[in-house]
């Protein structure tokens, strides 16, 4: 039986990172479902540059993560393509620089939807599907132990990761399910190349390592079994 993982937000950034380190690793049998959200072409992108030998191991679902119906109708897909999961990777997430007196209630619901509320919805209706001893990784951020106003909601959104990460564990204890969040620092990514150079320099400057982290410089030492 080939191992089956699960990425949300996985053609791009560190999602796409993860997947690929993954494919990487796999067996021919394994399998590995990567959703996106809206971006066709960086799909397109991310399909094309995958090993020609392995890219029937990929399957790309579009699923809007901001969207309960939407993931529950990802999730019911699933359901019907694989018969069991060892890996689920929680990573999809987005943000916005905008000031904070400059909120809306819309952005700020879309933002904690997508980066909180609709993946712990997820991972509940997914959880019978682990297999026993599989492993669940949320994507979190140092933003999550460090306050930084580039994006407030952001930084309350990944910190609910951390604690929802550790309160998940004893759920998952009974079938030896770990349950684990990864803290990036600041990783170079397409959601941090929109900011500033001044923006960019305040929060290295908050790093204990000041400079960038690169995703294919940087052995992702992924906490999954």
């Amino acid at each position: 039986m080939g191992k089956i993982t699960v990425i949300t937000g996985g053609t791009s950034g560190i999602g796409r990172g993860i997947a690929e380190k993954i494919l990487a690793e796999s067996a021919k049998e394994d399998r590995i479902f990567v959703t996106y959200g809206h971006d066709e072409k960086k799909a397109a992108v991310f399909r094309d540059s995958l090993p020609e030998e392995k890219k029937s191991q990929v399957i790309l679902m579009k699923a809007d993560m901001s969207s309960y119906d939407e993931m529950m109708a990802f999730v019911e897909e699933l359901k019907k393509r694989a018969d069991h999961i060892d890996w689920l990777v929680s990573n999809a997430g987005i943000s916005t620089y905008a000031k904070y007196e400059d909120y809306s209630f819309e952005e700020w619901t879309r933002i904690v939807n997508t980066n909180l509320s609709v993946p712990v919805f997820m991972v509940k209706e997914l959880r019978p599907m682990m297999v026993e001893g599989g492993s669940v990784l949320f994507t979190g951020s140092y933003a999550g132990q460090q306050a930084y106003s580039s994006s407030l909601v952001y930084g309350v959104t990944k910190a609910a990761i951390h604690f929802l990460t550790k309160s998940l564990v004893k759920e998952f204890e009974p079938k030896g399910i770990t349950v684990n969040a990864i803290a990036p620092g600041f990783i170079k990514t397409d959601m941090t190349d929109v900011l500033s150079d001044k923006v960019k320099e305040n929060i290295i400057l908050k790093l204990l390592i000041i400079f960038y982290g690169y995703l294919q410089n940087t052995k992702l030492k992924i906490l999954l079994k």
